[in-house]
């Protein structure tokens, strides 16, 4: 039996060792798990009615959905940033590639939060008619060139530096472009989640099982068109309350 067990930990141990990126998929495990518990349901709704302090409001909770949303997408990368430091700095170039990650998709979120807030406040434009407009935006989007090629850039590397100031430069470089490229594909997608809150499970589940498909899987790419449609058909029943 302790045979068995010691074999288990060594291959557990060779598995992890090749796999450093696993520390960050349990981070996005225990974002989920907080999210289910109700962690940083304020949603940007409630709370301020200033244009200025509402993408404040609701950065926390909207820096959590990324974290559980949009950091699976981007485990392989954080997996290449490992595997291509040195084992001394690889938790470091990890860690820095996936703070500047996310805060690409922060900017993102404050300039979407802050609109949001202006078209439903000051626009006066209903909470049902402004979810149904973006996902209507988000299914046209999936049909478009500029989709198409964001997605399948999903996969490029770049060389990374090994060492020193260099290195740690080398990673924030490759975290903005893999970032960028992120938004390009799956903003419209993140949009929704603007209008629906980070407070909805169902809806947060539902996008990440498509984003990731998309991005991470060769036949996931296939569901543009399928996913354009279901969107389109989740925008005419918001629109009819049904």
């Amino acid at each position: 039996m302790d045979g068995v067990l010691n074999a288990l930990a060594q291959r557990l141990a060779l598995t992890l060792r090749w796999r450093p990126e696993w520390r960050v998929a349990a981070v996005v495990a225990a974002t989920w798990i907080a999210l289910a518990a109700g962690l940083g349901t304020h949603a940007s709704h409630t709370g301020t009615h200033h244009a200025a302090l509402a993408p404040i409001a609701g950065l926390p909770g909207w820096s959590l959905m990324v974290v559980a949303m949009m950091v699976p997408v981007t485990l392989p990368a954080i997996r290449h940033v490992g595997m291509s430091s040195m084992r001394s700095r690889r938790q470091r170039a990890m860690a820095i590639y996936t703070i500047v990650y996310v805060g690409v998709w922060v900017l993102f979120g404050i300039t979407a939060l802050g609109t949001e807030h202006l078209v439903r406040v000051h626009l006066g434009i209903s909470h049902t008619l402004l979810l149904a407009a973006v996902l209507a935006v988000a299914g046209a989007w999936q049909l478009t060139r500029a989709k198409r090629r964001a997605l399948f850039a999903c996969g490029r590397t770049v060389p990374l530096p090994p060492l020193g100031r260099r290195a740690d430069a080398g990673c924030t470089r490759y975290a903005v472009l893999q970032g960028w490229r992120c938004v390009k594909s799956c903003w419209a997608i993140m949009l929704v989640m603007v209008v629906v809150g980070h407070s909805s499970l169902v809806w947060m589940l539902a996008l990440t099982a498509l984003v990731v498909a998309e991005e991470l899987t060769v036949s996931g790419r296939r569901l543009t068109r399928p996913a354009a449609g279901a969107l389109g058909v989740a925008a005419v029943a918001v629109a009819l309350g049904l």
